[in-house]
C-alpha cells in the first residue's frame, strides 16, 4: 500500500495508479481529479483543513475579496472570490467558492496561502460598496449596518493616522476601478467612527455603541462564543456543597490560595493571624487588606452567591467587589475601569474603552449554558479575558466564578498551591488557542479535591491539605513529580 499524501490531484501522469488506489480503499474522492488519504473524516473537514492547496489547484489567480475579505473570510458556506481565468463556481463538500471577474491583484493586496492573494483593506471597503443582492445564501458584499460595524472595528484597532492613509489609498482605488461615486459614502462612514460626521441612518450596533462610548471587542466576542460552544458539549455530574459545618473554614483557604496565585504569599499562621486576628505583618499592610478584604467577600452571605443578571449588572457588581478588594491601594484606583491597557508578556487584553461594552455583551452568552460548572468557567474567563481593573483581576474572576457555582448551592472551586501552574496554563491556552479542555480538566479536579477536604476546622483540613500536596509549590511538584491527590 502507497504512503499517499491528505490530497492527492490527478492528473494524465499518475490519474491510473490514483483510480486503482480508489478503487483498493486506500483513497477517496472529494471532488474530480482530487482524492483523500483520510477515509474516516468528514469530506468537508478535510476540505477545510487543505482548502488552499485545492482553490490552487482549480482557481490559481483567485484573490480573496468582497465580503470574505472583510471581518470573516467565511460567510456560512461560501467564499467570494475574484479570477480572470475561471468564469463558473467551484463546488466543494460543505463549501462553495463563488467566483466573480474583476480588476487583476494590486501591488498591496496580501500574499495568501497556497500563492494566492487577499484583498488590502482599502481595496476591501471599495468592493464592499458595491451594491449586491443574493439570489440564494448571503450578500457577497456587506450590508449598510455590517461595513458600518467593520469601519468601528478597524477604528478600534489602527490610529486616526492610519485611518487617514486607508481613506487616501481607497479614494485611489475607487478611481482606478471607475467607483469613485461610492467614495462619498465610505468618506462619511469613516468620518462618522471618527466622530466628525453625523451617524448614517442605518450605523450598526458596534458604531452606534461606540459613539455612546459603550463599544466592545468583537474578536474577545468571538473568542468567547467559540467557549460556549465547548461547553455546551460540556457533560458533568454537578458537585453538591457540603454541610454548612464541614465547611467552615473554607473561605479562609480559599482566600488564602487565590492571593497566593497572584503572588500575594504568606506562610499560613501569618494569614491565620491577618484574618482571624487582624494582626498586619510589618512593612505589608497592603497585601494584608488583599487577604483580608477577599475573605470577607467570600463569607459574605449576599455576595458569595450574588450573580449578575444582566451586563450592566455585572459592570455593577464587579466594580463594588474591585472598591472592596482594593480599598488599602488607593493608586490601584479601586472600583474604577483601567485607563491604560494591561497586558502579560506579549498577550494584551480587552483595550480600556471596550471594557464596558465587551462586559455588557459578553455576559448574555452565558445564559445559553446551563450547568452552573459551565457558567461559572464562563464568567471567571470573561472577566480575565477583559481584564477591566489595574489590578485584582484575577481574584476578581474566582469570586465570579464562585458565586455561579453557590448560586446554585454547588461546590465552591479552591486552587490549591500544587495545580498553579496548571491553572495558569489553562487560561493560557484558552486565551491564545481557544482550547478550553486544560482549564476544564484543572478546573473540574479542583472542584473534586474541594469537595473531598473537611473544612470544618483548622485542625482537621491543614493535615489533609498535606496529605494531598495541596500546599506544594507548584514548580516544586513538578520537579518531584508530585500530584494533587483526590
Amino acid at each position: 500500500m502507497a504512503n499517499w499524501p491528505e490530497i492527492v490531484f490527478s492528473d494524465a501522469e499518475q490519474g491510473q495508479r490514483i483510480r486503482r488506489a480508489a478503487a483498493n480503499d486506500e483513497l477517496r474522492e472529494i471532488i474530480r481529479g482530487v482524492y483523500t488519504s483520510d477515509l474516516r473524516s468528514s469530506l468537508p473537514n478535510i476540505v477545510r483543513r487543505n482548502l488552499w492547496p485545492i482553490v490552487a489547484r482549480f482557481i490559481p489567480d483567485a484573490l480573496i475579496t468582497d465580503r470574505s475579505a472583510g471581518p470573516a473570510m467565511f460567510a456560512g458556506d461560501t467564499l467570494f472570490v475574484v479570477s480572470q481565468v475561471r468564469q463558473r463556481d467551484l463546488l466543494l463538500p460543505g463549501l462553495r467558492i463563488s467566483v466573480r471577474p474583476g480588476p487583476e491583484p494590486l501591488t498591496d493586496d496580501t500574499p495568501w496561502l497556497g500563492g494566492l492573494r487577499r484583498a488590502s483593506v482599502p481595496r476591501t471597503l471599495v468592493e464592499n460598496l458595491a451594491p449586491s443582492r443574493a439570489r440564494t445564501g448571503i450578500s457577497r458584499t456587506l450590508g449598510d449596518e455590517e461595513l458600518a460595524d467593520w469601519i468601528a472595528q478597524l477604528a478600534q484597532q489602527h490610529p486616526p493616522a492610519r485611518l487617514n492613509r486607508i481613506r487616501d489609498r481607497a479614494r485611489e482605488i475607487a478611481e482606478s476601478f471607475g467607483a469613485i461615486d461610492r467614495f462619498s459614502k465610505l468618506d462619511d462612514l469613516l468620518g462618522a467612527v471618527q466622530g466628525t460626521r453625523d451617524l448614517p441612518k442605518k450605523p450598526g450596533r458596534l458604531l452606534q455603541a461606540s459613539r455612546d462610548g459603550r463599544g466592545w471587542d468583537p474578536a474577545r466576542l468571538q473568542q468567547l462564543r467559540r467557549l460556549v460552544d465547548q461547553l455546551v458539549t460540556t457533560e458533568l455530574q454537578p458537585i453538591a456543597e457540603g454541610p454548612l459545618r464541614r465547611r467552615a473554614e473554607q473561605p479562609f483557604y480559599e482566600a488564602y490560595f487565590s492571593n497566593f496565585i497572584e503572588g500575594t504569599e504568606f506562610e499560613l499562621n501569618e494569614a491565620h493571624r491577618i484574618v482571624y486576628d487582624h494582626d498586619v505583618p510589618v512593612g505589608r499592610p497592603e497585601d494584608a487588606h488583599d487577604v483580608l478584604a477577599t475573605y470577607q467577600l467570600i463569607v459574605d452571605p449576599e455576595e458569595a452567591e450574588r450573580v449578575p443578571g444582566d451586563g450592566p449588572d455585572l459592570v455593577e457588581i464587579l466594580s463594588q467587589r474591585h472598591a472592596r478588594l482594593m480599598a488599602a491601594r488607593p493608586d490601584r484606583r479601586p472600583g474604577l475601569f483601567k485607563e491604560v491597557p494591561n497586558r502579560v508578556g506579549s498577550y494584551s487584553f480587552v483595550e480600556p474603552n471596550l471594557v464596558r461594552g465587551t462586559l455588557e455583551q459578553g455576559l448574555p452568552l452565558r445564559d445559553e449554558l446551563t450547568s452552573a460548572f459551565a457558567r461559572a468557567m464562563y464568567v471567571a474567563f470573561l472577566v480575565s479575558e477583559v481584564h477591566p481593573f489595574d489590578d485584582g483581576n484575577g481574584r476578581l474572576a474566582r469570586l465570579a466564578m464562585n458565586a455561579e457555582l453557590s448560586a446554585q448551592r454547588e461546590q465552591r472551586i479552591l486552587i490549591p498551591l500544587i495545580i498553579r501552574n496548571d491553572y495558569l496554563a489553562g487560561l493560557r491556552r484558552l486565551s491564545r488557542d481557544g482550547d478550553a479542555g486544560l482549564l476544564t480538566t484543572v478546573l473540574r479536579r479542583a472542584q473534586r479535591w474541594s469537595a473531598g477536604i473537611d473544612f470544618s476546622s483548622v485542625a482537621v483540613a491543614e493535615p489533609m491539605l498535606e496529605q494531598t500536596n495541596a500546599l506544594t509549590d507548584a514548580t516544586d511538584a513538578e520537579r518531584s513529580g508530585l500530584h494533587l491527590l483526590v
